[in-house]
């Protein structure tokens, strides 16, 4: 008796637990969203820095950010339900790790700061959702001794702002 009251309640957590991890394997953040957006179009930012070709390049990387979150489509502002609008604010270099020896002080590793000001714009009601700025960092080695180029931090820092702002419009809903 004892015995078989065991494996009922045994299945009935099993059966519980199942039907519980199952409902994990359909949950989307596409719920969050207004349901009148359904997509999205990221026109180049602006630049306001002396930067060569940084607008483009940030610009895709965020394009691209969107693509792989597939949270929204990414479409043409023409036939847009919302547009990001962005500007790139500032790029800074700074020093972060010195050295020193008899003959002086060398910076071994500097801090890339990326400033940019986005703008997510609702076309189906015709208002702006937020406009924010977002500050990203990243450190690389000037020397060329490591991998860790300036390159390579200007591109984690990139992907942590559309991370952010991948974020901000989740979290906005």
């Amino acid at each position: 008796m004892i015995t078989k009251t065991i494996k009922t309640v045994f299945s009935l957590l099993l059966v519980l637990a199942l039907l519980t991890g199952s409902a994990c394997w359909f949950y989307s953040f596409k719920g969050t969203l207004p349901p009148h957006i359904k997509n999205i179009a990221i026109p180049l930012f602006s630049d306001r820095t002396a930067e060569f070709n940084i607008q483009q390049s940030v610009t895709d990387q965020i394009r691209i950010g969107f693509i792989k979150e597939n949270i929204l489509k990414l479409v043409e502002e023409g036939n847009a339900h919302s547009v990001l609008y962005g500007s790139i604010q500032s790029i800074q270099d700074r020093p972060l790790v010195y050295t020193g020896d008899e003959t002086g002080e060398a910076v071994t590793e500097y801090r890339l700061t990326l400033k940019i000001e986005a703008e997510w714009y609702d076309k189906v009601e015709d208002k702006a959702v937020f406009k924010k700025a977002f500050t990203a960092y990243s450190e690389y080695d000037p020397t060329g001794a490591t991998d860790r180029t300036r390159e390579l931090a200007l591109t984690e820092a990139v992907d942590q702002i559309t991370e952010d702002i991948v974020n901000q419009i989740l979290s906005g809903w």
